[in-house]
């Protein structure tokens, strides 16, 4: 009982303290930091880094919004290779302590291209949010950390062919005629998916009435692979972050191309052509 009285204390805390309140907690690691949390603080994210894209990753760069039952991505790493602690997932809201309009002045996505000698290309983006709630205010099956992506493929005439976003480990595949774009972006929202936990979906006409603080399909700051601070991507690539994955990085590229590609297109996921994936 005490133990109980003790908890719904600190909880009833960390509701109210704002995310940017001063204080120095333990340091967290994901698999301790729904204990950390129990002191009432809300970890910001690191600042983000400056853009550093290539022309054509900015040029296909998905234009999102973000459903109000849940969280703006953030970067996922600083300059000073400070890495995202995320945020704990029992007993919280889905939107708690991650939907702050500052979220989307600090922003970054990540984003990485290969191409073959058959003309297609593969523009793969990553999206780092904090936490991933399944159940609301209770013991939740979600997870501190989620990375999602969305890819669009271009054939050798450089005209985008099909756009593909993640869905609880998979991707969901549509041809670019039945995407919905803002120019050449396409239009993607984050959503919670039922009673699952949040994904990517396609937007449709009603999604046009934005919903994220900007008022605007957004699109922050982009970082292409060879656009990060000397180490810094080495530094985010080895990080564990549980149960969610980076997509960009050597050892899930290939299976992420693979889960995105439509069956129509032949593609080697191993190799890089026509000088993919560049550099800003």
């Amino acid at each position: 009982m005490a133990f109980r009285t003790l908890f719904f204390a600190a909880y009833a805390s960390a509701l109210t303290v704002p995310r940017n309140t001063t204080f120095t907690p333990p340091s967290p690691s994901s698999s301790t930091l729904d204990d950390v949390h129990l002191w009432g603080v809300a970890i910001n994210p690191p600042t983000a880094l400056p853009q550093a894209a290539t022309a054509n990753d900015l040029r296909w760069q998905p234009s999102l919004d973000f459903d109000t039952d849940g969280c703006y991505n953030v970067p996922a790493i600083g300059a000073d290779g400070t890495i995202a602690q995320g945020l704990p997932h029992n007993f919280v809201s889905p939107s708690s302590d991650c939907r702050d309009p500052s979220d989307l002045d600090n922003n970054n996505v990540y984003s990485r291209q290969r191409c073959n000698a058959n003309g297609w290309c593969i523009y793969l983006y990553d999206y780092y949010f904090e936490k991933d709630v399944a159940i609301p205010y209770l013991l939740d099956v979600g997870h501190t950390h989620d990375w999602e992506h969305i890819a669009v493929w271009v054939d050798a005439n450089n005209k985008a062919q099909y756009v593909a976003a993640s869905k609880h480990g998979g991707y969901q595949i549509k041809a670019a005629a039945d995407v919905r774009w803002d120019g050449e972006h396409p239009k993607i929202v984050y959503h919670k998916d039922g009673a699952n936990t949040h994904c990517f979906r396609f937007a449709d006409a009603a999604d046009d009435a934005i919903e994220n603080a900007k008022g605007v399909w957004f699109r922050g700051p982009l970082v292409s692979y060879n656009g990060f601070p000397a180490g810094i991507r080495d530094l985010l690539y080895a990080h564990d972050f549980g149960k969610a994955n980076i997509a960009l990085k050597d050892s899930a590229f290939p299976g992420n191309i693979m889960s995105a590609k439509p069956t129509a297109i032949t593609f080697d996921a191993s190799v890089d052509a026509l000088g993919s994936p560049g550099y800003p």
